[in-house]
């Protein structure tokens, strides 16, 4: 029978396997990638999507290969301190046409890694003057940014932003869809992801020049690459108070590679077929934008939200960044959902939010 990825479980003749071993088809790529991923299991291919719900058992067995490099602090340290040399340039433009008497749309932009112009939605409360609490809303893989004009009666602003490669912020670097994943990963200084993660921080940047937004109570979410995202941002920015993770991306890259045989991980593994001798190079890369190397460094509140059925970023996989967070966490399980379905996460991502917000408003002085 086919256990939850897909791979065969067979029973054998004596003297041959071992009774009820799993036959995973091996991924063609270096022999080093294959020493360095120890999880048995495969996943399925894309067209099947036959799978079994994973157990918390599954998750707290689960272990990962991936570790952090000795260098990673000094790397990070150094792009957040070449983008605070970069002028940010804001600017806002006000949109009607989305506006309403709870909420008040801007076109916002700023100035990110590159040189390149990032966009973003940005809502603002229609009553009131501020300091107003805010989110920085990071987007999915494929998907353009949401607006999130629902906060705005609730007297939150949120910048949804759009990294580049997302309309509009695509004239400078435009890889696509499969295509990101790989652009650039040559070397960590070339990789997409780098300019991605600085559009994420810039984003935060945004938010602090802004005379309207309390700088204290700024929190971020994200499902999916924003899932990911928010981890990783709340890593590089302690100025970020709190999130919520749902079905992170960018978890445990060479463990995620061997258990899936679908897109978007999948393109990591075509590149390594198709560029063998490249293959250590890019697992080397990859440890500089595992979402896992920044859990240990966020100190805020966090959740993290897994669909114990997610055929896209495996569950194991966000378990590993959830186990090595820093800060106070939560965890928060979907049995019989899949990636990006589960019925009760935003309800939740919501209340949890609305709930942080509101316990961290200031206390008026009594006179």
């Amino acid at each position: 029978m086919l256990n939850r990825y897909g791979s065969m479980r067979v029973e054998t003749q004596p003297g041959s396997l071992s009774r009820g071993a799993e036959l995973c088809s091996p991924m063609p790529t270096d022999s080093l990638l294959e020493d360095v991923v120890q999880w048995p299991r495969t996943v399925q291919s894309a067209n099947s999507r036959s799978m079994n719900m994973a157990t918390k058992a599954d998750l707290e067995a689960f272990v990962s290969s991936v570790t952090c490099p000795d260098d990673f602090d000094d790397f990070w340290s150094s792009t957040l301190a070449g983008l605070a040399e970069l002028p940010l340039e804001p600017a806002v433009t006000p949109d009607p046409l989305r506006s309403n008497d709870d909420v008040k749309v801007y076109q916002a932009t700023y100035r990110s890694l590159d040189g390149l112009d990032i966009f973003g939605w940005y809502s603002v409360p229609a009553v009131g003057d501020g300091p107003f609490p805010a989110i920085l809303v990071l987007p999915g893989y494929k998907s353009e940014p949401a607006l999130r004009r629902d906060w705005g009666r609730k007297g939150v602003a949120v910048l949804s932003v759009a990294v580049r490669g997302k309309l509009p912020s695509s004239s400078g670097f435009n890889p696509g869809y499969p295509g990101l994943l790989t652009s650039g990963i040559e070397s960590r200084e070339t990789y997409g992801y780098r300019g991605v993660i600085s559009d994420c921080s810039r984003g935060l940047d945004f938010l602090l020049s802004r005379p309207e937004i309390d700088p204290e109570r700024i929190y971020a979410s994200g499902s999916s690459q924003g899932g990911g995202l928010t981890l990783i941002t709340a890593g590089l920015r302690p100025e970020i108070k709190g999130g919520v993770s749902g079905y992170p991306f960018l978890c445990c890259f060479p463990e995620s590679m061997r258990m899936l045989r679908s897109y978007p991980y999948d393109e990591l593994s075509c590149y390594s077929r198709a560029h063998p001798d490249r293959t250590g190079q890019m697992l080397e890369t990859l440890r500089y934008f595992d979402a896992v190397n920044f859990a240990p460094r966020i100190k805020c509140p966090m959740v993290v939200g897994i669909a114990l059925e997610d055929e896209v970023c495996p569950p194991e996989t966000s378990y590993i960044a959830y186990d090595r967070l820093g800060g106070e966490r939560e965890l928060w399980l979907f049995p019989e959902s899949g990636h990006g379905n589960a019925h009760d996460y935003p309800r939740q991502e919501s209340a949890w939010l609305e709930q942080r917000i509101a316990a961290s408003q200031p206390q008026a002085v009594a006179s």
